[in-house]
């Protein structure tokens, strides 16, 4: 009995397992219907080279068609693509670019009445603790588009004038601090540059110099 024929091959959108959802329906065209590589391609809307490759690395696994019950679209395309067609290495697996969507949605569940975060995340071929954070960044509102995109206000203020103890104006003196070592002694001043403390200061120097 023909497996494919008894398949929904409908793709969700919020659930990202499958880049290449056409692979099912490409190999049901190839061997039930003995379509062409190209026609295929042009059917399906893909490239002839993407479709010739995948055939190949069809054949390489050694899968047989029909596919065994147990093989989603999912399973399929991991064990296609998990190796490099030139070298037949095994591929290093990408960290999964999840929608944010998908994210949500998951996010969702876990809030519900009674949910279960390891059985959801099992159900979806997620880690627990990935889904944990997705839980606690939707409770925080960090998955919502509208937050993620808005500017957070900054207000700018213009920075205070110095505070001054009484009026100073701009024509005021500068403040200097000297001190003198005299033979009789040693005297300070602070103060405004004045003429008068610029009398003082020259009176105690020619007096300290005679």
């Amino acid at each position: 009995m023909d497996t494919f024929a008894n398949m929904d091959t409908t793709v969700d959108r919020n659930t990202p397992y499958t880049r290449r959802p056409w692979i099912f329906t490409a190999l049901s065209l190839r061997f039930n219907d003995a379509l062409t590589y190209r026609e295929i391609a042009e059917q399906l809307n893909v490239s002839t080279s993407a479709t010739h490759k995948m055939f190949k690395r069809f054949r390489r696994t050694g899968i047989n068609w029909p596919l065994p019950e147990e093989y989603t679209p999912e399973r399929l395309e991991e064990e296609l693509y998990a190796f490099n067609l030139e070298t037949n290495l095994p591929v290093k697996k990408r960290r999964p670019d999840w929608p944010l969507e998908f994210k949500i949605r998951l996010a969702d569940l876990t809030l519900q009445p009674g949910a279960c975060v390891a059985q959801i995340a099992r159900e979806h071929g997620i880690n627990d603790n990935l889904l944990f954070n997705w839980r606690n960044l939707h409770r925080q509102g960090l998955l919502d588009p509208a937050s993620r995109a808005a500017l957070i206000p900054v207000t700018v203020e213009p920075l205070s004038p110095p505070r001054h103890n009484g009026a100073v104006s701009s024509d005021s003196p500068p403040i200097i601090s000297c001190k003198l070592t005299l033979s009789g002694g040693s005297l300070s001043l602070t103060g405004p540059l004045t003429p008068e403390l610029l009398h003082v200061l020259v009176s105690e120097l020619r007096e300290g110099e005679a």
